[in-house]
Formats: structure tokens, C-alpha cells, sequence
């Protein structure tokens, strides 16, 4: 029988804290789970198993709930380039010697 390698914790530790944070976004919104899934065009399970962050949602599920919870923006903000300090370690080092200081 294969060996089945488990969800590595701390993805899963973020999955379940974006799930909650999920859960208070539609919550302060006064909609129930069947409300979101109606208004996202999504099955009650998936809205479930995203607020339970559960690690086989979809992306797609996930950018049409941040859509009808009206917060698709802040997908930009996921890996940023101006928030990821290997970028801006990579991009210093490629500057000409004399525009350093």
C-alpha cells in the first residue's frame, strides 16, 4: 500500500486561519453559508470546506468568494513583489555598482 505523505502543518495552520477569516468576512456581511454559495455560484460544500480551510478548494472557488464578499482586490496582494524581501534583496544586488550609495 503507497504511503500517502500528510498536509505539511503550517500550510495547514494558514489554510484553517484564512478559512476563519473567510467566515468572519461573510459573517459581518449577515449572510449565512448558503447565502455566499448562492450569490458566488458555488456548491454549499465548497463554501464549507473553504471556511474549514480545507487544503482541495479551488483557486477559482476562493477568487469567486472574494469577489461576491467584495474583497477580489486584496488577491493582488498575495505575493506581492514589493512584500517579498528576495525580491528586493535580488533587485538591490542587480543595480550598477554606482547607483548603490
Amino acid at each position: 500500500m503507497p504511503k500517502l505523505n500528510p498536509f505539511p502543518v503550517l500550510p495547514k495552520i494558514a489554510l484553517h486561519e484564512l478559512g476563519s477569516r473567510i467566515s468572519q468576512a461573510r459573517r459581518v456581511r449577515e449572510m449565512t453559508q448558503t447565502d455566499l454559495a448562492r450569490a458566488a455560484d458555488l456548491g454549499l460544500s465548497t463554501v464549507v470546506d473553504l471556511e474549514a480551510g480545507k487544503p482541495g478548494v479551488s483557486l477559482g472557488s476562493l477568487a469567486k468568494v472574494m469577489e461576491t464578499l467584495g474583497l477580489l482586490g486584496q488577491l493582488d496582494e498575495v505575493f506581492d513583489p514589493h512584500k517579498d524581501p528576495r525580491f528586493t534583496e535580488q533587485a538591490i544586488r542587480k543595480l550598477p555598482k554606482r547607483a548603490r550609495g
